[in-house]
């Protein structure tokens, strides 16, 4: 998820040297038709923590036997990770976007609990045949409440960080 960079990005007349630095892939855009996940990311007490799942297209996989990840990294790279993984998204009637979503993680290094408070929704209608498969892509801003143990140490912050999902 992480990987030494090298190269420079140039913006007029100004060169920013990335070399030997830290950088993050996301993912690779192109062609997912009916494609859609669950993804969110915060940082506190000197670690960052991701979690996703990714569900494909009943033809292309059984979304069933796909588990969902969550990992905490530190500046060494990953000190804890978990595919026993449930995200459980809620919203108070009449809202259809999710104003709280629960992240819970489970094994041999981790043991953790991210409660997302949505204090902001970005909504983009996937058209038919896109990924997302005609839903809506929701992008989500929100106070995270985490808690629980990495690596041995305990884990108990408050930060904001963000969040995507889909909804029909």
């Amino acid at each position: 998820m992480s990987g030494e960079l090298a190269g420079a990005i140039r913006i007029g007349g100004e060169t920013i040297d990335l070399s030997g630095g830290t950088g993050y892939h996301d993912h690779n855009w192109g062609f997912w038709e009916g494609v859609r996940w669950q993804w969110g990311q915060v940082q506190g007490g000197g670690l960052a923590f991701v979690y996703g799942r990714v569900y494909p297209p009943k033809d292309a996989a059984d979304s069933n036997r796909l588990p969902g990840f969550l990992v905490a990294l530190g500046g060494e790279g990953p000190v804890g990770y978990a595919t026993d993984v449930t995200i459980q998204e809620t919203n108070a009637a009449p809202r259809t976007e999710p104003d709280r979503v629960v992240v819970s993680g489970r094994g041999e290094s981790l043991m953790l609990t991210l409660d997302i408070d949505v204090d902001h929704v970005t909504t983009t209608r996937m058209p038919q045949g896109s990924f997302g498969g005609g839903m809506s892509f929701l992008q989500l801003r929100g106070m995270y409440r985490v808690s629980g143990h990495v690596g041995g140490h305990k884990i108990d912050f408050t930060a904001p960080g963000s969040a995507e999902t889909f909804r029909r």
